[in-house]
């Protein structure tokens, strides 16, 4: 025990030290004057009027900041009050911005600075010591008839549900690190690839992996906005709004490597994929295809500036069989499929273009082969 306690007090003078170092003598620590820190709840639906509190403990009576942040640190709205007594206090907030706006359908998190004089001043912000720690969950129930999949989060995080094939391609990405709350989670699905096309569920070698990274302790996630995603509210705010200072972060675990990466741009890029040479369609979008074609594969118009100068490895399947590849290629993309070598007959054909970042575009399309 003496051990531990000596190498935990190590570990405070460093991140003192660094604190201090970049803020000229403060320290983002917390303990003394202000602690304690909690919320009502783990979410709520602003649209409907439903209010959230962030309740603290002051050790004596000092001027306390509550800023709200979103997920990629930018201010959403600022609170400020002078407390004369200690004892618990606490805010609450309506889910509106700085402009009065309801926010988007996300996850928010608070920093709290209370400062009883200017020598006496405490932080509280949960993204040095909290979030990004990644788990995958191993166990979850599908049910076909009622097309649900229910998994249990042991804590609140943000959560990525994808379904394939073993060996073979990615065919749909139903939650794309979405925030979910803590206890059982129920996701819809249909069974079925991205596209419609296919049922994949009951595929002898259908595969789906659950992975979610931690969020900020004491985060709060915002639902029920129907009329703006969170990307279209970042763009509309642009860059005018301040962003969190950055402060010594240490947290313990596996950190994802998603979570350091903005939420307006790490996100599942929608692909398109055309044929140059075609036999016709038919009613059910079947293409009929013979001889040689050019397959184009491209990024959908709306995330080519976010994904456009990236390299893919760009990888087709044929009946969920590995087909052909690029490991290092950029959007667009022009394959020359010689169809001299499949049987004639109608296939799937899937597409999956993963970024190094670990973004998978995916796509297919139901081809029918006629020989001459």
């Amino acid at each position: 025990m003496k051990k531990l306690l000596v190498a935990l007090s190590c570990l405070v003078v460093i991140a003192t030290l660094s604190a201090a170092k970049e803020q000229g003598g403060i320290s983002p620590s917390y303990g003394n004057l202000l602690s304690k820190l909690r919320v009502s709840k783990s979410s709520f639906n602003p649209q409907k009027g439903d209010e959230v509190g962030v309740y603290f403990t002051l050790s004596k009576g000092a001027k306390v900041e509550v800023n709200i942040y979103d997920p990629d640190s930018g201010l959403i709205r600022t609170f400020q009050k002078e407390f004369s007594d200690s004892g618990e206090q606490g805010l609450i907030w309506d889910g509106k911005d700085m402009d009065g706006r309801v926010v988007p359908d996300e996850a928010y998190y608070f920093a709290v600075t209370a400062e009883e004089d200017s020598k006496t001043k405490e932080i509280y912000d949960p993204t040095t010591f909290s979030g990004g720690v990644e788990h995958d969950i191993t166990s979850a129930d599908a049910d076909p008839e009622s097309h649900t999949i229910n998994y249990k989060m042991p804590e609140m995080g943000r959560v990525m549900v994808r379904m394939g094939i073993q060996g073979g391609p990615l065919m749909n990405t139903l939650v794309d690190w979405k925030p979910r709350v803590e206890g059982m989670i129920t996701e819809y699905w249909n069974g079925r690839d991205k596209d419609n096309l296919v049922d994949i569920y009951d595929h002898s070698k259908f595969k789906m992996i659950i992975t979610y990274l931690t969020l900020p302790e004491n985060s709060v996630i915002a639902f029920g906005n129907k009329q703006l995603t969170y990307r279209e509210y970042k763009k509309s705010v642009g860059t005018k709004r301040p962003v969190k200072q950055d402060r010594p972060r240490s947290v313990g675990g596996k950190i994802s490597p998603h979570y350091a990466l903005a939420r307006t741009k790490d996100y599942v890029p929608d692909v398109k994929m055309t044929f140059s040479k075609t036999d016709g369609t038919e009613p059910d979008g079947t293409i009929i295809l013979k001889g040689k074609t050019l397959v184009k594969v491209e990024l959908a118009d709306e995330d080519k500036r976010i994904f456009q100068d990236q390299q893919f490895e760009i990888c087709f399947f044929l009946d969920y069989d590995f087909f052909a590849e690029d490991e290092a290629g950029y959007t667009p993309f022009n394959w020359v499929w010689d169809l001299s070598n499949v049987k004639e007959g109608d296939h799937l054909l899937t597409v999956n273009i993963s970024s190094f970042k670990d973004q998978i575009g995916l796509l297919s399309r139901k081809v029918r082969v006629v020989k001459e």
